[in-house]
């Protein structure tokens, strides 16, 4: 643990009248980083420092003794406390401890403060109104959700008050920050429209009357060749500046949705089915889920909505490391690697998409939302996961992906390529454990429904490829992994054992 200077010489100058376990808890929190990683850089040199809820002194005095010339200035409402804090910096020039934030913004002269720590009890919206005035470069401390919503004081401190900033709830182990400034979108929803006339104003009405206010809803007309890009374009015209509409040449959805991601500006980007719909609640929900997790990924639930009118939920959130496990930050995302193909029900940080050059397969006409969620997964850092069903999932529309049952199901043989060409180059042992899983569940789901004309060279060509091309993991393992899925996975993997013929791995036949 670094020792941040000035920290002895402060210890050393604390009045013996303060509580001794209160400087003991400032100095600890001063060696452990608590107040985020831009607190030693921004406090540390900082020309101008406002600390409001004074403690035990030890941050003022150590940046005091940092930079002498530096301008402290102590908000304690406390009279002893203020004394005797008052006391302690009164051989410094640049320090004055006062009552209230505004007698020490008034001692500010209008200048801007450099640096801002702020102590749970001050902090609430008129604080911040204060600060913004002022202006704050690094904005750091603590907060508690009665006071103010943790929400709030994420978009107010990036957008109106600091250049930088970091918070911790009061009694939580909730913490958050950021230093990207003001942003015009937080979220844009993309929707590949194709041939969804019937059902695309019911999608659209949903974005409309998103909760979140900066959001923007990009519709890509994929060439469609029934109205539904005029009904997008009623919308559109509609709502300005919150749904537009872009055309291009039929190519297939994972085509439509790089349009829309190319075209997308919000700090996150999610992907709506344009025969699908969403709760009003989903995207600021997520959006809260991702910002104050410092998430790359937010999920919710979702519910299956046939036809009938029957709705199922599928809360399947796990993992979390909030209360039973349905929210919070996933502890290991790789476990989501196997969870179905389901990319509408979260949001993804847009420049963490580009950074790591995440896409669809647009050679790739179908299922083209298994290999991007698998990377997108594997790739991200930190998960947030909700268990609320927030997205509606529509069941047994003709022409769906998912009712398939013929011989466009062996596009799996081309993904898998594909996903295993893009992952090979980093991907670790779990990650490819993981990798073998979602290709068995992705072969047996086929298997169990493909017309029996196929069946058999589905089969054959599954049985070529499952053990092709494998970089950490040699034969025996993966046929125990297969066998620990079940019997029918087990059976798959033996069989592309005997098609592989064992002896060319090196290893004994079973």
């Amino acid at each position: 643990m670094i020792e941040p200077r000035g920290l002895r010489a402060a210890l050393g100058a604390l009045p013996a009248a303060l509580p001794a376990g209160l400087a003991a808890e400032d100095a600890a929190r001063l060696r452990a980083g608590f107040y985020g990683p831009l607190h030693a850089a921004a406090g540390g040199e900082s020309p101008s420092a406002l600390y409001v809820g004074g403690r035990s002194g030890l941050e003022a005095l150590a940046a005091l003794h940092r930079s002498p010339t530096a301008t402290v200035l102590v908000v304690e409402p406390d009279a002893w406390l203020r004394g005797t804090l008052a006391d302690a910096l009164g051989q410094h020039a640049g320090a004055r401890v006062v009552a209230t934030v505004a007698e020490a913004l008034a001692a500010a002269g209008g200048r801007g403060i450099g640096f801002a720590r702020i102590d749970a009890p001050f902090c609430d919206v008129d604080l911040l109104a204060l600060l913004e005035r002022q202006g704050v470069g690094h904005l750091c401390g603590l907060f508690r959700p009665d006071r103010i919503d943790p929400l709030a004081l994420y978009r107010r401190s990036r957008d109106q008050v600091a250049r930088s900033f970091f918070w911790r709830e009061a009694d939580s182990p909730l913490a958050f920050g950021g230093d990207a400034g003001p942003v015009e979108v937080e979220v844009s929803v993309v929707v590949p429209a194709y041939r969804v006339s019937a059902e695309i104003d019911r999608c659209l009405a949903s974005l409309a009357a998103q909760e979140i206010e900066r959001l923007e809803v990009i519709v890509v007309d994929d060439g469609s060749p029934d109205d539904t890009g005029a009904r997008a374009a009623e919308w559109a015209a509609r709502h300005p500046g919150r749904i537009r509409v872009l055309a291009k040449p039929n190519g297939g959805c994972a085509s439509a949705r790089m349009v829309g991601l190319a075209a997308a500006r919000g700090e996150y980007v999610g992907f709506v089915d344009g025969d699908d719909w969403a709760d009003a609640r989903m995207f600021e929900g997520l959006y809260q889920a991702a910002t104050l997790g410092g998430a790359e990924i937010a999920q919710c639930g979702f519910v299956e909505a046939h036809a009938d009118g029957v709705d199922i939920p599928c809360r399947d959130a796990a993992g979390g490391d909030g209360p039973g496990g349905l929210t919070g930050l996933v502890r290991d995302v790789r476990e989501m690697l196997v969870l179905r193909p389901t990319i509408w029900r979260r949001i993804y940080r847009r420049d963490f998409l580009l950074g790591s050059d995440i896409r669809f397969p647009e050679h790739i006409r179908r299922f083209d939302d298994l290999p991007f969620q698998f990377e997108a997964l594997a790739r991200a850092k930190r998960t947030a996961v909700l268990p609320d069903p927030w997205y509606f999932y529509r069941q047994g529309r003709v022409g769906q992906d998912v009712l398939a049952r013929d011989d466009r199901l062996f596009v799996h043989f081309e993904i898998f390529d594909w996903l295993r060409a893009r992952v090979s180059t980093w991907a670790d042992a779990a990650i490819e454990r993981q990798l073998l899983r979602v290709e068995l569940n992705t072969h047996l789901w086929a298997l169990g429904r493909i017309e029996p004309q196929f069946s058999a060279e589905y089969r054959r060509r599954a049985q070529r490829q499952l053990l092709a091309n494998r970089v950490h993991l040699p034969p025996a393992e993966c046929l125990a992994i297969a066998a620990r899925m079940g019997r029918r996975a087990g059976g798959l993997m033996l069989g592309a054992a005997a098609r592989h013929g064992w002896a060319r791995h090196g290893e004994a036949a079973p």
